[in-house]
């Protein structure tokens, strides 16, 4: 029995597959993590890892047939598809380094995911703006480490001894890891040498690396209300076709009323002018047999004068 495209497009984006696979990523990093022990159950998490690989295999091939040429618009695809390859490589051979990329099946759980493909999403987006931010940050350091190779380099060679040592110092200072033993050190030699721990920590830990955080953070929300944006735009225009529909409707009753006052003033029209007309000729009726009545009644008086 054949199954049609329809069909397995359906099922590739049900819910239920969706979250069988997420499962079946999640046993493939249980077992990568265990395989780590070696002992004697190696054997038997190889032969499951196999049976995940065909798993993967399979939900590949299922939906390059049900998505065929949309199957490569999207780039997490992508990301599957090099994954389920690099998992095909032979254990064995000059490619067999290739299977230390194996643990790249882990990250899928990021792909079978939504949420955290939004994030992932949001991250990339930031890149621009954390890029400017960074390499701000990074002339200070550069800037930071001059200075200070100058200022501290021949009492304390340790740590600013030359450019490459007193960089490391830098990120060190930025981090606020044991600073303090660098500060001391310093403060031996020159007591107010604290001056330029405390600005530079300030400056790098506390202003600029909160740039950064700032940057990620404004990159979420606006992916996050991008998704809410477009829903609310599908809502607006439903509301809106709803909206015109009844206008178009309330637009053909008031049609039908004026049509149908304005036969109702004509006819109305019609009946007072059939009244007037029927009111003149009674009233011409009227007069001339009053005319009549007159004129017979003289007519009398004069038989009678005769």
């Amino acid at each position: 029995m054949t199954l049609r495209r329809d069909q397995v497009t359906q099922f590739v984006e049900s819910r239920w597959f969706s979250n069988t696979m997420l499962a079946v990523i999640l046993v493939n990093a249980v077992i990568l993590g265990w395989a780590t022990y070696g002992g004697s159950v190696l054997p038997y998490l190889v032969a499951a890892e196999r049976f995940v690989v065909g798993l993967f295999v399979i939900e590949m091939f299922l939906k390059l047939y049900a998505w065929r040429g949309g199957f490569w618009k999207d780039a997490w695809n992508w990301f599957d598809f090099v994954v389920v390859v690099i998992s095909l490589v032979p254990a064995a051979g000059p490619f067999a380094v290739l299977r230390i990329l194996r643990v790249l099946r882990i990250l899928r759980v990021i792909t079978a995911v939504p949420q955290m493909r939004q994030i992932i999403g949001a991250l990339f987006k930031a890149v621009p703006g954390m890029g400017t931010v960074i390499g701000l940050l990074l002339i200070v350091v550069y800037a930071s480490a001059i200075l200070a190779q100058q200022l501290f380099g021949e009492d304390v060679p340790e740590f600013f001894g030359d450019l490459g040592t007193t960089l490391y110092t830098m990120f060190l200072l930025m981090t606020t890891e044991n600073w303090p033993d660098v500060s001391d050190a310093v403060l031996e030699h020159h007591p107010y040498g604290w001056l330029f721990f405390v600005l530079y920590i300030v400056l790098t830990a506390f202003i600029i690396l909160n740039l950064v955080i700032g940057v990620i953070v404004t990159s979420m929300e606006q992916e996050f209300s991008e998704g809410r944006w477009e829903e609310d735009q599908k809502i607006e225009a439903v509301q809106h076709r709803a909206v015109m529909d009844q206008l178009a409707e309330l637009s053909e009753q008031v049609r039908r009323l004026e049509s149908r006052l304005g036969q109702e003033k004509s006819g109305s029209i019609q009946s007072v002018e059939d009244a007037a007309a029927e009111v003149s000729v009674v009233g011409s009726e009227a007069y001339e047999n009053s005319e009549t009545g007159e004129g017979g009644s003289g007519g009398t008086r004069t038989r009678r004068g005769e």
